[in-house]
């Protein structure tokens, strides 16, 4: 028996439906249905049910949509007739009133608004369920999903590969198209087979799109841009001194736009380089931009070394005269900038941080301090001048030691330095002769006076010497600050002695001592000398014609001179001579066979000086102290020179330093400590 039909005649329109082709343009339809009494008599029913297939899956040939959030039911008799859904893809129409006929010959209108087509062929079925109180009637049509007749048949990008900002030509051909669009950018009035110049900044993705009968379709192409590469962005060094110049180099490629910070280099080459100069730690950054604004970066960092003095001198930087010109000069590595500073400060021109000089005439003694810097910190060194009055010139009357006998004096790291004389258990040193500066209250020797010493492998050296007043000693000792100080030997193999000499020869590893007077009172005659200060070498018994003590001795002109002293007894006993041997080697000894004119005497002040051999002061055969000033040239020729105004000094200790000849310590002729500093400095040879 055939199905019972419903009883209003029902229609869906259209047939067909374009299924999408393009996910982003997708193909919308508008359903109608139509229900109809084609009968002579009004028809009653309770409502009618609509169901289309809905799936998931966008290819499913007899669904109609995948997506029925988008489909908006409407009545068109809202009045008369209500349309909702009630599930996915179920629809329920109904009458507004409880009852409602549909009047012979009339119809009722509804729609499926805003139908989202998938995207596959195929015919999909619409069931229509009429419903009269407990009786359901159905009805069933079919639509069919067909390709639009709208097509792009071309889309190219020729070139599809530019550099950022370069020319491609987009072109296209379409069917059944009434207009095109492309995106990005503005393209007005477009024809729908045509082509367009495009110049892209970045990778760009673009999208021409056909509209047409049907849904619309689209096509994309895509333009790369290769972004900005920095092949090669070095420096020549990594680490320089603050001030020279490195040399950036660079290779960049798809790049319009090329900048190196810090610093105004903009609109720089692809391939290029160039020279700075660097003060403080720099990291260069290159940065290479297309048209696009893509950028990429690349750092070059330089550091720069810590600032370091070389060298900072003066000339002359010892032995200088009052109101004569001396020159610092300074070699500098990495500074930024520099000062030469003492009471004023001088900075100095960025042109001669390097390498520079600066005139100055002191007028006393002074400490110049050179300051280099750079942003790592800085470096100091520093020049002690001590400029000398031509003559002889009193630097204090009061120094704080007081050393009763001659002390032994020794010029040591530009400093005098002052020990071994009565009780004291001091060292002094002084850079100016006004200022003593206590070493140390604690010597390791015992008290003692009248000892030798010399510098002698960088040290200070003491030896022997008078202990109580009345023993000899034979130790040796030495010291590289005058604090700490090493007893190189309790007993040397020569024998006990004082007021004897020790020196050391140009060119020659030795140290020697000669002379002197032992504890029987006996002047000695020998020379012995020592590589270590430890083991001794005796270099011959029979030095001089007659053996002596309390003689001045000093090295002058690559020789050791022996000059005055007593002879045949100590003090009180002995004769005072005024004869004056040399030697080269130490072991063989001459006398000057032209005998000076000066008085005899024993403990002169001498000092080899650049001028001359120079010898004053001293005790002659009544006890009394001499004031004179004796000068011998390189022609071993003595003259008179003018003396120390110093009153009732009568004896002291000289030393050489600052080319000069130095006298302190010793007493007065009331034997009182003598605290007295005087020294002599001759006029600069022109």
């Amino acid at each position: 028996m055939d199905e019972e039909l419903p009883k209003l005649k029902y229609t869906v329109l259209p047939e067909s439906v374009y299924y999408t082709r393009d996910a982003k343009s997708p193909s919308m339809a508008l359903i109608t249905i139509g229900a109809s009494n084609i009968t002579d008599a009004d028809i009653k029913i309770t409502g009618f049910q609509v169901v289309i297939v809905v799936n998931s899956d966008v290819k499913k040939t007899d669904a109609l949509t995948a997506n029925p959030s988008s489909i908006i039911p409407a009545s068109l008799q809202p009045l008369e007739w209500d349309f909702q859904q009630v599930d996915d893809g179920v629809y329920y129409a109904k009458p507004v009133k409880k009852t409602t006929v549909v009047p012979a010959g009339a119809s009722i209108t509804f729609q499926l608004q805003g139908v989202t087509v998938n995207e596959a062929a195929g015919t999909t079925v619409i069931t229509i369920a009429e419903i009269d109180g407990t009786d359901v009637l159905f009805d069933y049509k079919t639509i069919g999903k067909v390709k639009s007749a709208l097509e792009i048949t071309k889309f190219e990008a020729v070139p599809d590969h530019v550099a950022s900002g370069e020319a491609s030509i987009l072109s296209w051909t379409t069917v059944n198209a009434a207009r095109v669009t492309l995106s990005p950018g503005e393209y007005p009035d477009l024809e729908t087979t045509g082509q367009v110049t495009v110049n892209p900044g970045t990778t760009t993705f673009y999208t021409l799109t056909a509209y047409g009968e049907g849904p619309n379709v689209s096509a994309q192409k895509t333009i790369a841009i290769d972004p900005p590469q920095i092949v090669d962005f070095k420096s020549s060094a990594s680490k320089v001194d603050a001030g020279d110049m490195v040399n950036l180099s660079w290779d960049v490629k798809y790049a319009n736009e090329i900048s190196i910070s810090p610093g105004d280099h903009k609109n720089l080459p692809a391939t290029g380089n160039f020279d700075v100069q660097v003060w403080t730690e720099t990291n260069f950054i290159l940065t290479a931009k297309n048209k696009g604004n893509e950028t990429a970066n690349r750092p070059a960092p330089v550091g720069i070394n810590p600032v370091t003095i070389n060298f900072f001198r003066a000339t002359p930087s010892y032995g200088a005269r009052l109101g004569e010109p001396i020159v610092l000069s300074w070699e500098v590595k990495s500074a930024v900038s520099a000062s030469v500073e003492y009471s004023t400060i001088s900075g100095v021109a960025q042109d001669k941080l390097k390498q520079g000089t600066l005139s100055v005439i002191p007028n006393t003694g002074v400490a110049y301090s050179l300051i280099a810097q750079n942003s790592l910190g800085s470096a100091m060194s520093s020049i002690e001048l001590l400029p000398m009055p031509v003559g002889w010139y009193k630097f204090t009357s009061g120094a704080p030691f007081k050393f009763p006998e001659p002390p032994l004096l020794l010029k040591y790291k530009n400093k005098i330095w002052a020990m071994a004389s009565g009780l004291m258990n001091s060292v002094y040193q002084s850079f100016d002769g006004l200022n003593w500066i206590p070493v140390t209250n604690n010597i390791p020797w015992s008290p003692r006076s009248y000892s030798a010493g010399t510098i002698f492998k960088d040290k200070m050296w003491l030896m022997g010497g008078w202990v109580n007043g009345n023993t000899c000693m034979n130790d040796v000792w030495s010291s590289a600050d005058g604090i700490t100080w090493t007893q190189e030997t309790p007993g040397a193999q020569w024998a006990g002695r004082r007021s004897f000499g020790c020196f050391v020869l140009p060119g020659v590893d030795k140290v020697f001592i000669t002379g002197g007077i032992d504890n029987s009172g006996n002047c000695l005659n020998d020379v012995w000398s020592s590589t270590d200060g430890k083991d001794w070498v005796r270099e011959t018994e029979n030095a001089f014609s007659l053996a002596r003590g309390a003689f001045g001795m000093a090295v002058y002109n690559g020789a050791a001179w022996v000059i005055a002293g007593l002879v045949n007894g100590k003090e009180g006993t002995g004769t005072p001579t005024n004869d004056v041997w040399y030697s080269t080697n130490g072991s063989q000894w001459s006398i000057l066979n032209k005998r000076p004119n000066w008085q005899e005497r024993y403990y002169p002040s001498v000092a080899g000086l650049t001028t001359g051999l120079f010898m004053c002061g001293g005790i002659d055969d009544k006890g009394t102290g001499l004031s004179d000033l004796n000068k011998m040239n390189t022609d071993k020729n003595w003259s008179a020179q003018p003396g120390p105004a110093w009153g009732d000094v009568k004896v002291t200790s000289g030393v050489e330093y600052q080319d000069s000849l130095w006298c302190a310590g010793g007493s007065l002729q009331n034997n009182k400590a003598n605290t007295s500093v005087w020294a002599y400095s001759p006029a600069p040879v022109v």
